[in-house]
C-alpha cells in the first residue's frame, strides 16, 4: 500500500510503498477514506521529546471502511461498514481498560503516534475492533474524520467543573480550541471569549457564536480586564488549547480567585509558572489527555442529530501528491484549521 512515511526531522514526509497492515485476533482493518493532519504529528516530526522512530506513519483522526474483521472481533461488524476508532488498541483487561479508559493501558499499542501499529496517512489502517464505532447514516466522512479532534474539546470539557451558565476563557482558536467552543455553546455556557494572536485564526473564531475575542497579545491583566468588561464577570474556567510554554503562567495570571484551568493543548517543552500566585488564587489546574469511548460514541450521536456542526473546522483537503508540501506549510502557517487527507484523491 501507499503511505506518507516519516523519517527524520527538517525532511518531508516521503511517499513510499509498506507492507499492509496484518489483521489479528480482535481487530480490524480499515480502507482510509480521511485522515485529519493534528497538531500533535506537526509537534512529534520536529523532534524534541515526542520525537517518533524512523518509520512512523502519522494519523490518529481517521474514518474508514471495514476491509477485514479478525476472529475473536464484535459478530456485528460487516465487510464494507463505515466506522471510526480510537488510535489505540488495549489489553481490554487492565483497570484502566475495566474502568472504560484505555489510553492508560500499559500494554496500549498507539495508532500512528510513532509507538506500536502505523496511523492513517496511508491506505489501509489496523485498529482494535474493541476500540472501533461504526458511524451513522447520514454522518460523512468529512465529518466522522472530526469526531477525533472533538472528542478531545469535549473529553477536556467533561473534566472540567463546567456546568450550563459558567463564563469560559478558550485559549488559541486552533482545531482544538474551536472544538471546546463548539461544546461549551452545545452544552450551556453563558459567556465564552477567545484569545488569539494570528488574525487568521481570530477570524474563524469570528465566525463561530462567542462573546468577543481578545488579542493574545495583551498583558495578562489587559485580557482579565477586557473579559470582565465584555461580560460583566472573571471566567470560571480557562481552556489552554495552545501548548506553548509561557501560555500557562498567563492563564494563571488571568485567572480569578477559585477559577479553574484545563489544559488541553500539548507543550513538550519545559515551562516555568509562579505556583504563589496559584496558591494565592486557590486555583485548579487540570490536565486533560485524549478521550473516552464514549466521547466518541456522544460525538457521533449528536454528529447523526445534526445537533453539533463542525463544517467551518474544514479548511482543506488533501492527497498524497499534496500531502507532504501541506504537512511542512502547517508547521508555520496559521491560516488553515483543519486539513484532512484522503488516500483516494
Amino acid at each position: 500500500m501507499q503511505a506518507a512515511v516519516f523519517h527524520e526531522p527538517g525532511k518531508p514526509l516521503s511517499i513510499e510503498n509498506v507492507d499492509d497492515p496484518v489483521c489479528g485476533p480482535g481487530e480490524l482493518i480499515l480502507k482510509v477514506k480521511q485522515c485529519g493532519i493534528c497538531g500533535t504529528d506537526l509537534h512529534a516530526s520536529n523532534g524534541g521529546a515526542m520525537l517518533p522512530p524512523c518509520g512512523t506513519i502519522f494519523g490518529h483522526e481517521f474514518s474508514g471502511e471495514i476491509v477485514e474483521i479478525g476472529r475473536d472481533s464484535h459478530s456485528s461488524w460487516r465487510i464494507g461498514q463505515p466506522a471510526v476508532a480510537l488510535p489505540f488498541i488495549s489489553c481490554g483487561k487492565c483497570r484502566y481498560c475495566l474502568n472504560g479508559n484505555a489510553f492508560f493501558c500499559s500494554d496500549v499499542q498507539r495508532t500512528g503516534l510513532g509507538v506500536g501499529p502505523q496511523g492513517g496517512y496511508a491506505e489501509y489502517v489496523r485498529v482494535g475492533s474493541a476500540e472501533s464505532l461504526a458511524i451513522p447514516k447520514g454522518v460523512s466522512w468529512d465529518f466522522a474524520t472530526l469526531v477525533e479532534p472533538l472528542a478531545v474539546g469535549l473529553h477536556g470539557v467533561n473534566i472540567s467543573k463546567f456546568r450550563p451558565g459558567h463564563r469560559a476563557l478558550v485559549v488559541g482558536a486552533g482545531p482544538i480550541g474551536i472544538a471546546t467552543i463548539k461544546w461549551l455553546r452545545n452544552l450551556g455556557a453563558r459567556d465564552i471569549m477567545v484569545m488569539e494572536l494570528s488574525d487568521d485564526r481570530k477570524a474563524m473564531a469570528e465566525e463561530l457564536d462567542i462573546t468577543g475575542i481578545i488579542d493574545a497579545s495583551l498583558h495578562p491583566k489587559e485580557i482579565a480586564d477586557i473579559y470582565q468588561k465584555s461580560t460583566g464577570a472573571p471566567p470560571d474556567i480557562i481552556f489552554e488549547c495552545v501548548g506553548l510554554p509561557g501560555v500557562l503562567n498567563n492563564c494563571v495570571q488571568i485567572a480569578a480567585p477559585m477559577s479553574e484551568i484545563v489544559i488541553l493543548g500539548v507543550c513538550d517543552k519545559p515551562d516555568t509558572f509562579t505556583p504563589f500566585l496559584g496558591t494565592m488564587k486557590e486555583l485548579t489546574i487540570k490536565f486533560a489527555v485524549a478521550y473516552l469511548k464514549d466521547d466518541f460514541q456522544y460525538t457521533l450521536s449528536l454528529l447523526e442529530q445534526g445537533r453539533i456542526n463542525p463544517i467551518n473546522m474544514i479548511s482543506n483537503h488533501a492527497n498524497f501528491n499534496s500531502l507532504p508540501s501541506i504537512f511542512e506549510g502547517l508547521k508555520t502557517e496559521k491560516d488553515q484549521c483543519k486539513v484532512l487527507f484522503s488516500p483516494e484523491c
